[in-house]
């Protein structure tokens, strides 16, 4: 079984980019069967921030992908820089040390996607 991990680095000034990842996280998981986690990083951490514009769309993604038993993570580091807490990220979604989980991740053998 592949072993996908999702790394989304985009910011809100890509929607569409961020919306893409979530698709090809969510078909890979149940179309191709692959073990998928996702991981947000840099400004991507704005992707799972619930108090944005565009929470609503986002919402609906987080929801899909969570339904479909992806984990969802956000880099402590990346939120802080964002001047975002854990408090404004959609729930459900892990803080982690993105480093720390990105090398754990290639350690099990996961094959790192960056959108």
């Amino acid at each position: 079984m592949a072993k996908i991990l999702v790394m989304v680095n985009t910011g809100k000034d890509n929607i569409n980019t961020e919306m893409v990842a979530f698709n090809f996280s969510l078909k890979a998981a149940t179309v191709a069967k692959a073990k998928v986690e996702m991981l947000f990083l840099g400004r991507g951490v704005e992707a799972v921030n619930k108090d944005q514009q565009n929470s609503p769309q986002f919402k609906e993604q987080v929801d899909a992908v969570l339904a479909a038993g992806i984990p969802l993570r956000a880099c402590k580091v990346s939120l802080a820089m964002e001047g975002l807490t854990e408090a404004n990220i959609f729930p459900g979604v892990e803080p982690v040390l993105g480093a720390v989980e990105t090398n754990a991740k290639i350690d099990e053998g996961y094959t790192v996607i960056t959108f």
